[in-house]
């Protein structure tokens, strides 16, 4: 008799479920969907950053390498010019 007295409330009876049910496995699914949802693009778009950044420093190490390689010429082509002016007058 007790049992029945647990199994009803207010004349109806109530069903007690143990475990998992559909409900709750379709809102985890839910959830993790939305997260993911909310999280891909902006995983997508850090990488992508994150290349264009390294890129764009290996683009900015060769300009700087080619100025460095720019003065050396230009002093080069400097002492050059000299040499040739110098020779010139003493040649007259």
């Amino acid at each position: 008799m007790a049992e029945k007295v647990k199994k009803m409330r207010n004349g109806l009876r109530v069903k007690t479920e143990n475990g998992v049910t559909v409900s709750m496995i379709l809102i985890t699914l839910f959830s993790v969907s939305l997260v993911l949802l909310m999280t891909l693009p902006n995983i997508y778009l850090d990488n992508q950053i994150y290349y264009e950044s390294r890129e764009i420093a290996h683009h900015q190490h060769i300009v700087k390498t080619l100025r460095e390689e720019q003065t050396i010429i230009k002093r080069k082509l400097e002492a050059v010019k000299y040499r040739e002016n110098v020779v010139s007058q003493e040649v007259e």
